[in-house]
């Protein structure tokens, strides 16, 4: 009897184990987003990756904050993101309480880390909606700039279109999400000039 008592409970040990080692920390969860998209929540899931050479940045981070004009700089979202994983985040529309938005109409990208600071590399806009939707920003290689005085920047950022493989993944991991699945990787790698970055519509 210990014997099969002592095998169950090492299962159910190794079994927790394994999920804990499974949980990833720039991915939201299958139930949280399907909590949200069942309240039909104006909602945007960002997706994509963030990569560094090896000892170049410490704690490299994306942000993403509200861009309107009319209002306070809002950080929505920050994440620091050093293996070069894809990351799944949720967007919301800031709730303040003077003057709230019924849903997130535009938001800047950028990209850099607390030493060396950040860059905005990407502008989107978004069509007012009532539906959850998605949003791919590309496959992001971040370095220091090399000189950052001269050229403007504080960091290089290029980017890679994989939106294909990534909105595969996107489905594969949340199979119920049936929100829209749209791509703001710019055309072109943003010049190292103080230039604004490229307008998404």
């Amino acid at each position: 009897m210990w014997r099969q008592i002592a095998g169950l409970s090492f299962v159910a040990l190794t079994s927790c184990v394994a999920l804990t080692s499974c949980a990833h920390p720039n991915r939201i969860s299958r139930d949280s987003l399907q909590r949200l998209t069942n309240n039909r929540e104006p909602i945007v899931l960002v997706f994509g990756s963030l990569s560094t050479p090896p000892g170049t940045l410490t704690r490299p981070a994306i942000r993403f904050l509200q861009a309107n004009p009319s209002a306070p700089a809002y950080l929505l979202r920050e994440l620091i993101i050093s293996s070069g994983d894809r990351f799944y985040a949720i967007l919301e529309a800031p709730k303040v309480a003077s003057d709230p938005l019924p849903w997130l109409d535009e938001f800047y990208v950028e990209v850099g880390s607390a030493n060396t600071g950040f860059d905005k590399i990407i502008y989107v806009h978004l069509k007012k909606t009532e539906a959850p939707m998605a949003m791919y920003v590309g496959e992001i290689l971040m370095s220091p700039a090399d000189n950052r005085s001269a050229q403007g920047q504080k960091v290089v950022a290029n980017f890679r279109d994989d939106f294909k493989n990534a909105t595969q993944e996107l489905k594969r991991l949340y199979p119920r999400f049936e929100g829209t699945i749209a791509s703001s990787v710019p055309v072109r790698n943003p010049a190292p000039t103080q230039a604004p970055p490229e307008r998404i519509r």
